[in-house]
């Protein structure tokens, strides 16, 4: 099967080749998306969709104006009707540029596939990119089930968000555009070999497909046959569900202790997922399913994370919503965060993670489920955040940068993670996370 028919079939699977669909096409005017739009435009009449073309003009090259007007221009020589966004600087966040532009981005999709009642976003992701995830989620370490890199489609809004190109290769793309001619821009921070995506894109996948030349048809491989396992094991876990719970859904710790050993964290992450809407690490759930099997602990309480707990008693665990509060100020002590609460740190001042913006200063964050629960303490001389390029930096050096007098830095608060991690290093510098599970606001603000 050719890269064409295969990018045929993935439309057809997805049932968007039909001329009554509407679809949004991502183009950044990189060869990547101006192919996957040329691709949409060779599909013939009675089977193509109307196309809309969404580009966001992220302000951070001089190149950018250049790129919007050759769209704009481009799209009324094609009869496309083109949706154009501003990200302006005034917006840009001090740090975390990538994740706010990639939040931007997406929430731009969102409002032009509500305007557009159309059925799909389509992005040019492709198996390079695939890869390079891939080794960076490998890197990173954690659950296997992370390690299913890029979905070729997943819901998205009020429909599908799609990636046609996941099987061609970087070259295929090349010479798809040498071949027809294409007009294309590239980014020169693409080179920047300070950014981890960049590095492994220039450095490490190179390297690998110098000691096979099929690295990205066997990474596609192994993703399959781990999509295939995980959703073996899904259905499996689904099963034995409803034996652990009783008519409120709440968990029968003898039931439970009954299902074989190696699925029961399994089991119990799902029952968290299903209770709560949040999604739990089966890695890190072994404290829990160890506080549920210890025979001395009949009764009693477990803090979850900073928005849930659990209660056991005479044989049966339910979840309960931790009750939200502002905490008080005591000196030293450790915080536990409340999701969507303001937090006291100082005597004049509050700090919070937020599901959404409670403020146009709050600054765009991904966590990961293995983050719960975050803490608010006081900064240590070994703490230090993760910079965009991988690198990192002292708080102490951050602190000395910044100018801060040397009386009020023992005063300064960090956000840290379960792991101890710093995110945040509070009112002064945030650490960097290119992606995760979960979107949130990280925000400060002072009280008289």
């Amino acid at each position: 099967m050719t890269p064409i028919q295969t990018f045929n079939r993935q439309l057809a699977l997805q049932k968007l080749l039909q001329p009554q669909k509407t679809v949004v096409v991502a183009v950044s005017t990189g060869v990547d998306s101006m192919v996957l739009l040329d691709l949409l435009q060779q599909l013939p009449i009675r089977q193509r969709p109307r196309i809309i073309v969404a580009h966001v003009n992220h302000h951070l090259r001089a190149q950018s104006r250049v790129e919007a007007e050759y769209l704009t221009t481009y799209c009324r020589d094609h009869h496309l009707t083109l949706a154009l966004a501003d990200w302006l600087v005034a917006e840009h966040p001090a740090s975390g540029v990538e994740a706010a532009g990639r939040q931007f981005r997406y929430q731009f999709f969102t409002k032009v596939m509500a305007n557009y009642q159309a059925a799909a976003v389509l992005t040019a992701h492709h198996a390079n990119d695939q890869v390079e995830t891939y080794l960076m989620k490998l890197a990173r370490g954690g659950d296997i089930a992370q390690l299913t890199g890029i979905a070729a489609s997943r819901p998205f809004a009020t429909g599908q968000l799609v990636r046609p190109l996941l099987t061609w290769s970087k070259v295929a793309l090349r010479e798809y555009a040498a071949q027809h001619q294409l007009t294309f821009y590239e980014d020169a921070t693409n080179q920047d070999v300070q950014l981890t995506r960049n590095r492994i894109r220039q450095r490490v996948v190179p390297e690998l497909a110098t000691v096979n030349p099929q690295l990205l048809t066997h990474v596609a491989a192994y993703q399959q046959q781990l999509a295939d396992l995980l959703a073996a094991k899904q259905q499996m876990v689904m099963t034995l569900l409803p034996t652990v719970q009783d008519v409120a859904s709440a968990l029968v710790i003898a039931d439970w202790q009954r299902v074989p050993s190696q699925w029961q964290q399994a089991v119990l992450s799902e029952w968290l997922h299903m209770r709560t809407s949040q999604l739990f690490s089966e890695v890190k759930l072994a404290p829990l399913a160890h506080w549920l099997q210890n025979p001395h602990r009949s009764t009693g309480v477990f803090q979850l994370n900073g928005t849930w707990e659990l209660t056991k008693n005479s044989g049966i665990v339910d979840v309960t919503m931790t009750k939200k509060r502002v905490k008080k100020l005591m000196p030293c002590e450790k915080i536990m965060v409340d999701l969507d609460q303001w937090q006291k740190i100082t005597a004049t001042q509050v700090a919070g993670v937020f599901t959404k913006s409670s403020s146009d200063r709050a600054q765009p964050f991904w966590l990961i489920a293995s983050d719960w629960p975050l803490m608010l303490r006081p900064w240590q001389s070994t703490d230090r955040i993760t910079l965009k390029g991988g690198g990192h930096q002292t708080v102490r050096r951050i602190l000395i940068n910044q100018k801060v007098p040397a009386e009020l830095r023992s005063q300064v608060m960090v956000l840290v993670n379960a792991q101890e991690n710093v995110l945040w290093v509070v009112g002064y510098k945030y650490g960097y996370r290119e992606s995760g599970t979960q979107s949130v606001f990280l925000a400060l603000k002072q009280e008289s």
